[in-house]
């Protein structure tokens, strides 16, 4: 068949692994991609060679020029690098054959779409093996394992079935899903590391829900999310219609739909509420994609993170909730504090999965805010935030350790929050609703809002002691932090206006204090 990577640099590697005169297999992603039709532009390659992968890497890295890293001696697998015009870095593994034959070594793998491989040929000309029936599973696009070791082999291949299923809609064979159940408590030998990527790229894939949904019914969830697990069965009070774990996996699709728009791809299922969001926010698009398409860590964008708080944000409500019987006898259940228990439990799964100090205080600051816009936008039902109410927001969800607005993030996540709670289609209110997040996103984005006052405070703590014969000390921070507060409102104006203000506040305090 013809095949060749849709990159010159990496036409002349295999060209120049040909030259070496020894047998040259592709493995991998690539092969299951090329028959799954997938045309994306190829960075990572895997190849197989029978023996000495690295020094057979070695010289084809000194030849051609890229990077050479030994990655693991004792197996025989090292890495070649190449890097060109400040583009994406293309990436080559090179391994030993495991066993006498290529077969032999396809058969230690994990599924069967991932158990092929092309033997290279001429130029543009390979040799397709598969010994496992992976191309019919990929035609009748079914996830099975290779054997039954194949997932004993390696915890994490439970996590990459449910990734796969997602990532390409495919079914999983009866037999693989039946040991997945059997064995889900090993994934928990698994490093967190691994854990962390695997879940991830679960959660960037369009069906994230599904893949939570796919996780907790062969008994994984439990294991890798147990918080998420436990909202199961936790009823609601109106206006929830759902459970909070259905509630959960809803916001969680509707994170996708924001991610997506933000990140510039398309957007399914646009439905009026999603319509009406989309029209809100598109004259803000140029200043909301430049903060999502930022990286928080480890080459993980913002936008992406929308899915996370998604998933997270009501976690504290099982611990949380009470049960109330109402004079007519109804249930109502209610959650105080759940924003400030499930911040906390999201930092303690977050730090579990080894995701960096950055990320956590985000996910953090946005679920433990995530009701403010709620609660704000009810209180002023019918009428504009007030300036002074949209400086506390934001001062409520900023964290000096996070250079942007934390308070963007949190009013993206309420869309789809509130997008999610009510049955009715658009939710009651849709209209102020998105309204009142133009406004908080206004205060937070535009020059006249939070920067004015930020840039342009009417005075300073040296100016405040010598007008009023005060000391340094924690009475001039709190001070300044009432006259940012009050100059954003539109309260005061010029310095004599500030200056009289902070004597009024010190002269009610001490008569308070008397």
């Amino acid at each position: 068949m013809n095949w060749k990577p849709n990159h010159p640099a990496f036409q002349l590697l295999l060209s120049a692994f040909q030259q070496q005169n020894v047998p040259v297999y592709v493995v991998g992603g690539v092969v299951r991609d090329q028959l799954l039709g997938h045309k994306d532009k190829v960075t990572d390659l895997d190849l197989v060679v029978e023996h000495s992968a690295i020094p057979l890497a070695k010289q084809v890295a000194d030849r051609l020029g890229w990077a050479f890293y030994p990655l693991d001696e004792i197996r025989d697998v090292a890495r070649l690098v190449f890097t060109a015009n400040a583009g994406e870095p293309l990436v080559c593994d090179v391994a030993r054959q495991r066993g006498d034959t290529i077969e032999h070594d396809l058969l230690l793998r994990d599924f069967t779409i991932n158990a092929m491989a092309f033997a290279l040929k001429r130029p543009g000309q390979v040799e397709l093996i598969d010994v496992c029936q992976g191309q019919l599973d990929i035609q009748e696009r079914r996830i099975r394992r290779v054997s039954a070791a194949s997932l004993a082999d390696d915890p994490v291949r439970l996590l990459r079935a449910i990734r796969f299923m997602v990532q390409f809609d495919f079914a999983l064979d009866e037999q693989t899903r039946l040991q997945m159940k059997r064995m889900c408590a090993t994934v928990s030998l698994a490093s967190a590391e691994r854990v962390r990527d695997e879940l991830w790229k679960m959660l960037t894939t369009d069906e994230p829900a599904r893949a939570i949904h796919e996780l907790h019914a062969v008994g994984l969830l439990t294991y890798v999310l147990p918080e998420v697990a436990g909202l199961d069965g936790v009823a609601q009070s109106y206006p929830h219609h759902e459970d909070v774990y259905q509630h959960s996996l809803r916001v969680t699709q509707h994170a996708v739909q924001l991610r997506n728009w933000l990140l510039g791809k398309p957007v399914a299922a646009l439905d009026l509420p999603t319509q009406l969001w989309q029209q809100m926010l598109t004259p803000r698009l140029t200043q909301l994609r430049y903060h999502f398409k930022m990286q928080v860590a480890g080459g993980r964008l913002r936008a992406e993170w929308l899915v996370w708080h998604a998933l997270l944000h009501d976690i504290g409500k099982p611990i949380t909730r009470t049960v109330e019987t109402q004079p007519d006898d109804h249930i109502r259940y209610r959650f105080l504090e759940h924003e400030r228990v499930g911040a906390e439990l999201a930092e303690d799964r977050l730090n579990t999965l080894r995701f960096s100090r950055q990320e956590i205080i985000l996910a953090r600051a946005v679920i433990e805010n995530h009701m403010r816009p709620h609660l704000l936008s009810a209180a002023f039902i019918g009428k504009p935030i007030s300036r002074r109410a949209c400086y506390r927001f934001y001062r409520h969800t900023q964290n000096r350790q996070l250079e942007q607005p934390i308070g963007i993030d949190t009013l993206l996540l309420a869309i789809a929050d509130y997008q999610s709670t009510y049955r009715e289609m658009p939710p009651p209110n849709w209209q102020g609703y998105l309204q009142h997040i133009d406004e908080l996103l206004a205060f937070t984005l535009d020059a006249d809002g939070i920067a004015a006052t930020q840039l342009n405070p009417l005075i300073d703590g040296h100016t405040l002691m010598q007008h009023l014969q005060l000391t340094p000390g924690r009475q001039i921070g709190q001070l300044l932090e009432h006259l940012l507060e009050a100059q954003a409102a539109g309260e005061i104006q010029t310095k004599e206006e500030a200056i009289e203000l902070a004597s009024s506040w010190l002269h009610e305090t001490k008569n308070a204090a008397a």
